[in-house]
C-alpha cells in the first residue's frame, strides 16, 4: 500500500506546499506554508507537523513574522521563524544607560540562559563550558542584539546555539562536521539522483586573532598541508565584552583553530521526505563509487512537501 501525504499546519486549512529551511549556520530555521486558509497573524505560534499517514512528526515550531494573501487565487502564504527569532528580535537598550545588563564572574552557559531570559526564551537546555566570563570586571552589556552576544560568546568557544523543533534552545559543543563519539543507529541514506562531492579550502583558516578588553589578545596559528609553506589564512574574533583575561583570549585562540584549520568535504544530495531528519542529525552514508562508508553531519536540510511529494535536500559534512 502506498504512503499518503500528511501534512497539518496550527489554525491552517487546505494546505497546499511546505518549505523548511535549516542550517547550522542560519540563526533560525524557516518555514514558508502555503494554503487556502488560515486563521493565523502576525507573531501568533505555529507548529508544522508533516511527512506520510503512517509517519509523521512535527518539524517545525515557531512564530508567524509575514503573511501574503493573493488575489484572484485567494492563497495564503506564511512565513515563520524558529523560536530564536525572539532572541534575533530583541535589542538590549537599558533604559538607564548607568545601569545595564551586568553579570560578573558567570559561567558562559549561565549567562547565554540569562540573555535569552531577556527575550523571553527559557526553554533552554546547555551542556556546562567551565567556562567563565566577566573574570576580572563586570560585564555591561547594552545597545547590542541579544542574539548577537549570545553569538559572540558562541563563537569564541565555538560552541553552537540552535532551537530544534520542539521548540528548545540548545547551547552546546556540536562542531559543523563529524565529532569523535558521533554515531547513529539509522540505516545508511538512499539518495534520489545525482550526488555531489566537494572538497575545498574556502572555510579553512590556519592562523586566529582574538582581541578582547583592556589590551587583551592572542593569537594560534600552524601549518597546513593545504597552503604553501609559511602562507596563513587569518581569521579575527574580537569582543571586549567577553574576553577579559588572557587565558580566556588564549584559549579562544586555540579553539577556534583547532576547528577552523581543516578542509570542507561535503555532499550534496537529494533523498526521499523523512520527517524525523533534520539538521544537526547524524547519518550513515555509503557511496561505492567514491569510496564512501561513513558517518556524516548533516549541515543543512531543506524540506519540500507538497501534493507532488516530499523531499529534502541536504548538505552533509564530516
Amino acid at each position: 500500500m502506498s504512503k499518503k501525504l500528511y501534512g497539518t499546519a496550527t489554525g491552517t486549512t487546505g494546505i497546499l506546499s511546505v518549505m523548511i529551511n535549516e542550517a547550522h549556520t542560519n540563526a533560525t530555521a524557516a518555514a514558508t506554508v502555503k494554503a487556502e486558509d488560515t486563521s493565523l497573524s502576525i507573531g501568533d505560534a505555529i507548529s508544522l507537523d508533516i511527512g506520510y499517514d503512517t509517519d509523521h512528526t512535527v518539524v517545525f515550531n515557531g512564530y508567524v513574522k509575514k503573511i501574503v494573501r493573493s488575489i484572484p487565487e485567494d492563497i495564503y502564504e506564511i512565513q515563520a521563524f524558529d523560536v530564536l527569532s525572539r532572541a534575533k528580535d530583541y535589542f538590549i537598550a537599558s533604559a538607564n544607560p548607568d545601569a545595564p545588563f551586568t553579570r560578573f564572574q558567570i559561567n558562559a552557559e549561565d549567562l547565554i540562559q540569562d540573555l535569552l531570559a531577556l527575550a523571553q526564551l527559557t526553554n533552554y537546555t546547555a551542556d556546562p563550558t567551565s567556562f567563565i566570563y566577566a573574570w576580572t570586571i563586570p560585564a555591561e552589556i547594552n545597545l547590542i542584539g541579544c542574539y548577537d552576544i549570545c553569538k559572540q560568546i558562541s563563537d569564541m568557544l565555538v560552541w553552537h546555539l540552535w532551537a530544534d523543533s520542539t521548540g528548545l534552545v540548545h547551547f552546546e559543543d556540536r562542531k559543523p562536521f563529524i565529532m569523535a563519539g558521533d554515531t547513529t543507529a539509522d540505516p545508511a541514506l538512499q539518495f534520489l539522483g545525482n550526488v555531489t562531492y566537494t572538497t575545498t579550502d574556502d572555510d579553512l583558516r590556519n592562523r586566529v586573532v582574538i582581541y578582547g578588553a583592556n589590551g587583551i589578545f592572542a593569537e594560534a596559528k600552524a601549518a597546513s598541508p593545504y597552503l604553501p609553506a609559511g602562507f596563513y589564512k587569518t581569521a579575527v574574533l574580537a569582543s571586549s565584552l567577553v574576553i577579559d583575561l588572557q587565558s580566556m583570549a588564549d584559549d579562544a585562540a586555540s579553539y577556534n583553530l583547532a576547528s577552523w584549520n581543516r578542509l570542507r568535504e561535503s555532499l550534496a544530495g537529494t533523498i526521499e521526505g523523512d520527517p524525523s531528519l533534520s539538521a544537526r542529525d547524524i547519518v550513515k552514508v555509503t557511496l561505492s563509487d567514491l569510496g564512501i562508508d561513513s558517518f556524516w553531519y548533516v549541515f543543512s536540510a531543506n524540506h519540500t512537501w507538497s501534493k507532488n511529494g516530499y523531499k529534502i535536500e541536504l548538505e552533509l559534512r564530516r
